[in-house]
């Protein structure tokens, strides 16, 4: 006879003794929206802190009922400097819009009027040259990875199925619908399609919509991101600049702003978004007369005539920046003739500005991250394991509600606590973790903006 083995007991957290089943803010909190952790990658969002900025940016951007008329430039701005603007949310607060359009393609944002999408920019490091060209580059890598060219390349496979094929493919042995389907190849022939005649049949679509021949067969074949790989001679997508392997720059303004733009158009998308991040990585070292180029560069990709993104007011441009980053570029901004149409100032009426979060605010960042990793749904709301005068220890001066400077104190302190096998988080714990001198109260970390 066979003897059972004993089955083992799940593996607690070391986090369970506090009510959670991981630590529920991020050691260090940069917001970057490919992580797949959720501390660190936006998903965890308090939005009641922002209610007002988010509805700005609604009625600036969103606009269901007249999206037709939303703006074409507007600025997310933070307050303080370089270094104390960072770490204010912007990046959260794109991610969660760029979450809430992309993850259905604006299907329930403008109730199935039509679709959209948000390109996301980043620049995690200075840019010396090529301003323009590396900003198109890095929204082509973007849009390799948010999954809108699958979904569009299955809207125009669609377009060219009789009735029956479409049921017949759309459909899971279980009866249940899979638009996946329409990506598989296999599925595709077991069904009795003819796949190279689909292919050739949306190529020919993209060429009447004025994609070029070399990306629509690309895009037609589901082989975009090879199609941006094979101009470069090492076949790599980052970093952005290569010195002598720049082909692809040569190429990037004209790939995005027309070829990309015609077949999303052709797909059937109504516009979409183009939010830049960090911009101060992109012009803070530049010289006038490179500014100046910048602008002009970047007014002629956006809102000047010259390209299909303009001519069919497709995309809507969100710059995050601070006051600091902004002197250097204003002037240029009105060479370009973009101050007309937006002007770079946090009081322009196409301006989000994000203050420093009250206590009360901060504290409902702070539920929000607890709220994910509860163990027990039920406390959801509350500020547990924090005692009141806990919370009051962790969020005791106005340099401690820096968004970026508390998640990362709220870290180490939940850190510590679990450290010493406690079950609540007051002020002594507080206290105790703040005397071990790894609790911040200021933040100069670089990088991609941090979370909300």
């Amino acid at each position: 006879m066979q003897i059972p083995r004993p089955t083992k007991a799940p593996l607690l957290s070391k986090y369970t003794p506090l009510g959670m089943n991981d630590l529920p803010f991020p050691s260090n909190a940069v917001v970057n929206p490919y992580s797949t952790d959720p501390r660190i990658n936006g998903s965890i969002y308090a939005t009641s802190p922002v209610k007002t900025e988010i509805e700005k940016f609604e009625n600036l951007l969103i606009r269901p009922d007249d999206f037709t008329n939303r703006v074409r430039l507007a600025y997310l701005w933070s307050k303080g400097d370089q270094q104390s603007g960072r770490g204010m949310g912007k990046t959260a607060l794109l991610r969660y819009f760029r979450q809430r359009i992309n993850k259905d393609w604006g299907a329930t944002e403008f109730i199935n009027q039509f679709n959209a999408v948000v390109v996301y920019v980043a620049f995690p490091s200075q840019v010396d040259r090529r301003y323009m060209e590396q900003l198109a580059l890095s929204a082509l890598v973007d849009i390799c990875k948010n999954g809108v060219l699958e979904a569009s390349r299955a809207a125009l496979r669609l377009k060219h199925l009789t009735d029956e094929q479409s049921k017949s493919v759309l459909t899971d042995d279980d009866g249940s619908e899979n638009f996946e389907n329409l990506l598989n190849n296999t599925i595709l022939a077991a069904k009795g399609v003819e796949v190279a005649k689909l292919d050739e049949a949306v190529t020919q679509d993209l060429l009447a919509a004025g994609v070029q021949v070399a990306p629509a067969k690309a895009l037609a074949r589901g082989e975009f991101e090879k199609h941006l790989r094979s101009y470069r001679n090492d076949g790599n997508l980052d970093p952005l600049y290569v010195p002598r392997d720049t082909r692809i720059l040569d190429f990037s303004r004209t790939i995005l702003f027309n070829d990309v733009v015609n077949y999303l158009r052709a797909a059937g998308f109504a516009g979409g978004y183009l939010f830049v991040d960090d911009i101060e990585n992109l012009v803070d070292q530049m010289a006038r007369k490179a500014r100046i180029e910048f602008a002009k560069e970047f007014a002629l990709c956006t809102v000047r005539p010259g390209y299909s993104n303009t001519e069919h007011n497709f995309f809507s441009c969100v710059l995050t920046t601070h006051q600091q980053a902004s002197v250097g570029l204003s002037s240029a901004w009105g060479d370009a003739g973009l101050s007309a149409i937006a002007r770079l100032d946090p009081t322009s009426p196409n301006s989000v500005e994000l203050p420093m979060p009250s206590k009360d605010q901060a504290r409902e960042i702070i539920i929000a991250h607890l709220d994910y990793y509860r163990i027990n749904k039920s406390e959801k709301g509350s500020i547990k394991p924090f005692t009141d005068d806990g919370i009051e220890a962790l969020l005791k001066n106005k340099q401690m509600l820096h968004p970026r400077v508390m998640l990362s104190n709220a870290a180490q302190v939940v850190f510590h606590a679990a450290q010493a096998g406690k079950t609540v988080v007051d002020a002594e714990v507080v206290n105790s973790a703040m005397d071990t001198k790894v609790i911040q109260t200021t933040d100069v970390t670089d990088g991609i903006e941090g979370a909300m």
